[in-house]
């Protein structure tokens, strides 16, 4: 009985101490940063390529993006709300802080008595539309405006944005002259200690790619006081029941070599 117990608490005692391990390797995680957009005209790509191609759209200025590593020498891969992409380190400045409000915020209402054309690029020739947006639709996600094709004399910026259809999610661009009631953006002044040079790698990676002798040094060390501990909880039981099985021994002795018996007089 004492042996399944025992067993039993020792099998726990390695769990635990594999969960320790795990704990300390898990809490290894990669470091992150906010970047702040500092200047206007800087974009949010989609590939980490300096060309017109892979822009998406421009970075809200005074605004952040989240960046979680290096793509190349000459982009950061980023996140600005739910989009992923790249931004160039050139154009943002990395800061060791976590702002209130990372993100722009921009609403606007589509005016077109028609609806409004989502397009894919922002130009009117040579596009496939992706959706329509009905009249008075209120667009509430905008990530940026992006230069493109416009009607003539009016130099109109596009709005990328996202639009749900039927439990579909559609991002692209639209017209922003066929919108009103286009909110303003305010600046955002949150600012906080420059890391001038960024690192992803966490000083700690290393304690977690420990070799399996120290590994099972660590298992050891943590199960060592587990054992002692079940010892001494089971050494008074342990001794009673060798006392008892010591007394048997020598009643037994008694009874073969020095009974006496009063009948054996008559």
């Amino acid at each position: 009985m004492f042996k399944k117990v025992f067993f039993i608490i020792l099998a726990m005692s390695l769990i635990s101490s594999s969960a320790f391990i795990n704990k300390q390797t898990s809490a290894v995680e990669e470091l992150t940063y906010y970047a702040k957009v500092q200047e206007s005209g800087k974009y949010f790509y989609s590939n980490p390529v300096d060309n017109d191609e892979s822009k998406l759209f421009i970075l809200p200025q005074t605004y952040f993006v989240y960046i979680t590593d290096n793509a190349n020498e000459l982009f950061y891969v980023a996140q600005y709300k739910d989009k992923y992409g790249y931004v160039k380190k050139e154009d943002v400045v990395v800061m060791n802080g976590s702002p209130v409000t990372p993100f722009a915020s921009r609403t606007f209402t589509i005016k077109d008595i028609d609806g409004l054309t989502l397009y894919p690029t922002p130009n009117f020739s040579n596009n496939t539309p992706l959706a329509t947006i009905d009249y008075l639709t209120i667009v509430s996600t905008y990530y940026g405006d992006m230069p493109g094709e416009n009607i003539p004399d009016l130099n109109s910026p596009w709005f990328y944005c996202k639009i749900v259809q039927e439990s579909q999610t559609i991002y692209g661009y639209v017209y922003s002259d066929s919108c009103y009631k286009i909110s303003s953006i305010p600046a955002n002044n949150e600012t906080f200690e420059i890391v001038s040079s960024p690192t992803f790698e966490s000083p700690q990676v290393q304690d977690a790619s420990l070799s399996e002798v120290a590994m099972a040094f660590i298992v050891i060390g943590v199960s060592l006081p587990c054992i002692l501990i079940i010892y001494l909880l089971i050494k008074p039981t342990l001794q009673k029941t060798k006392t008892s099985t010591s007394k048997k021994k020598t009643r037994k002795r008694h009874g073969d070599y020095f009974e006496f018996d009063e009948n054996d007089l008559n």
